[in-house]
């Protein structure tokens, strides 16, 4: 018999990123079948891994999206194939982090004169 607490591990760990990105605060990670979308607590930010196989290798491939009147694919050099999700894991990480960078320095400066 299974019990709640084994219920609830079973659905933390369906919800688990599988790629274990590190994630800055306000960014969420949602598996899905064979896919794990990252976005942004402002929503204008998306990126996805989408695993697949050729034969009998699996492959990653990472997008990008950014949301501006609606969603747009974007090109930034992560529109690759990986062909380790540690790979793939890190160029998510590398867009996430220049988000968070560009971010920073469009915020306005809260300091008053």
């Amino acid at each position: 018999m299974t019990t709640d607490e084994e219920r609830l591990d079973g659905a933390e760990q369906a919800d688990a990123d599988p790629f274990d990105v590190d994630l800055p605060s306000g960014w969420s990670a949602q598996p899905r079948d064979r896919v794990t979308t990252y976005e942004n607590a402002d929503g204008d930010h998306r990126v996805r891994i989408r695993e697949f196989s050729r034969g009998l290798s699996l492959y990653w491939w990472v997008d990008v999206y950014v949301y501006d009147a609606g969603w747009e694919h974007r090109e930034v050099g992560l529109g690759d194939t990986y062909t380790a999700p540690e790979a793939a894991a890190s160029a998510v990480e590398s867009y996430v982090a220049r988000v968070e960078s560009a971010d920073q320095t469009e915020q306005p400066s809260m300091e008053q004169s």
